[in-house]
């Protein structure tokens, strides 16, 4: 808790003009903190105060508790609310009707409290929203967070003499105002004050925390209370700034940002709000608002926050679209890196990184990998009889044909020019002789059609291994031995294939 400057609390303990309070809430607060508290006790505190036992008959047949069957007595209301509820309620009631003294000059107490019942039925629907089982502590904490500005307006009026404290920005500007002039602010007097009325610790600490909507230095199983606590006073905020946008856009973003709850869900609780306003009025004995007041704002706050949730769906199906395309695109860019342009098949850079890994794998699995070097015999040739039209679609041929003959996990990439490279994971010399063999006899049979011409073309290749018996130590010395074979195989006439073993062993 922030600390109070000593001097400060000299002032407040000894102000006979600020209300302590009254014996039926320090009993009420006493029975709070006995969790083997039986219904009979409670029903006995609340019965000796006849305003107050009305005042809980009078609640839990309200529209805060409407779905609720009747209670014709006070025996039955506290059956339906519930030990818990029943307490805080009546702590409610009694400090309100305590505190509910004339102000000092300047201080307008009309606004502050009705700050609070809002603030109180908002934190209240809010806990309800999300199916929480303390929504009566959360009312009474939205309630009273900001009791420190009455003890300041009692023990030190010049404070506000000067200023209207609602006309402020609460969270900043009138805290900033407060400690320029005292060194605290209202939530640190008014969580001391809870605490030395020996409320419950959570009380205190929800006043504490009552500017900070995230609550993130809270501890997690109290967070949520805490920014339930904070939120009410945002929403709150949105009737005594007359239901402006910027304070119901602020509220909303809030309340979706940190209790998960959605504009268009918020539109629906604004007018649960408006049917339970006048309840809690009555309740209280405070007239508060005019119920065109209460339906200007309810509308308004339901328009902003429908046109809200529709610009976010749209801007969700936007992003949506954008993510897609820029899906697309990143699969295209990736596909034009990766693929040969004319042949369609693998790129050099595709094949250097898959080559890589796949010669780690293979070192580290002890198992083979062969790569098979091709060149078109005779390309220039071809180009030159034919028109570079017939080249491509020579390459375009002999791409096909290579897929065409390999596995799904073998890589056919062109190399460069007329050059294509097979990656064959897995396989040994043995199987990579007869794919090669394959591979040339297919070419040989094959016939590409150019407009009125029909010719055939012949491959020589070059095969290195990677196996227990001929390894290398790295992937670029696999590549320059199936070169190496290759420029053997072309050596040697062409149409033909050529194994790096073969060379060594020679």
């Amino acid at each position: 808790m922030a600390r109070i400057p000593d001097e400060f609390l000299k002032r407040i303990e000894g102000c006979t003009s600020f209300p302590t309070p009254p014996a039926i809430a320090l009993k009420v607060i006493q029975l709070a903190q006995d969790p083997g508290v039986d219904l009979a006790v409670v029903a006995n505190a609340c019965s000796s105060d006849p305003a107050i036992a009305a005042k809980v008959l009078k609640i839990a047949n309200s529209a805060f508790y409407g779905s609720r069957r009747k209670s014709a007595n006070l025996r039955q209301a506290l059956i339906i609310l519930g030990l818990n509820a029943t307490l805080t309620l009546a702590l409610s009631f009694t400090l309100v009707s305590a505190l509910r003294s004339n102000p000092n000059s300047g201080f307008d107490l009309t606004k502050y409290w009705r700050r609070a019942i809002l603030a109180a039925s908002w934190g209240k629907t809010l806990a309800a929203e999300l199916g929480r089982k303390d929504a009566e502590e959360i009312f009474i904490a939205a309630l009273l967070q900001d009791i420190g500005m009455l003890a300041i307006d009692r023990v030190a009026p010049e404070v506000f003499k000067d200023i209207s404290p609602f006309d402020l920005e609460h969270t900043k500007a009138l805290c900033q105002h407060e400690r320029n002039c005292l060194q605290t602010d209202h939530a640190a007097i008014g969580a001391w004050l809870l605490e030395s009325w020996n409320m419950p610790k959570h009380l205190p600490r929800a006043v504490e925390f009552s500017h900070d909507p995230d609550a993130a230095a809270a501890e997690p199983a109290e967070r949520e209370f805490f920014r339930i606590v904070a939120i009410s006073a945002a929403l709150a905020d949105v009737w005594l700034a007359g239901g402006d946008e910027a304070s119901i856009r602020r509220a909303g973003n809030l309340a979706n940002q940190q209790l998960g709850i959605l504009p268009n869900r918020m539109a629906e609780l604004f007018e649960t709000i408006e049917e339970q306003l006048p309840v809690a009025q009555e309740i209280f004995e405070m007239e508060l608002f005019d119920a065109e007041q209460l339906q200007n704002i309810t509308d308004t706050a339901r328009e902003i926050l429908m046109i809200r949730n529709l610009h976010a769906l749209s801007e969700a199906a936007t992003l949506q679209k954008q993510t897609s395309r820029l899906r697309d695109e990143n699969s295209a860019l990736k596909d034009k890196t990766n693929k040969d342009a004319l042949t369609g098949v693998h790129s050099r850079r595709f094949l250097t990184d898959s080559l890589d890994k796949e010669f780690a794998a293979a070192v580290k699995h002890q198992w083979p990998l062969s790569l098979i070097f091709i060149d078109i015999d005779l390309f220039k040739e071809i180009n030159d009889t034919y028109g570079h039209q017939a080249g491509d679609a020579t390459l375009q041929s002999v791409a096909s044909l290579l897929s065409a003959q390999l596995r799904d996990s073998d890589i056919v990439a062109r190399y460069g020019g007329d050059e294509f490279v097979l990656l064959l994971p897995g396989t040994d010399a043995t199987n990579a002789d007869l794919v090669a063999s394959r591979i040339i006899n297919a070419i040989q049979r094959h016939q590409t059609v150019v407009e009125s011409a029909s010719f055939s073309v012949t491959l020589s290749a070059g095969i290195a291994t990677y196996d227990s018996q001929s390894k290398f130590s790295k992937s670029e010395d696999l590549l320059a031995a199936a070169d190496r074979a290759l420029y053997h195989a072309k050596s040697n006439g062409r149409n033909r294939y050529t194994c790096y073993e073969s060379i060594e062993a020679a």
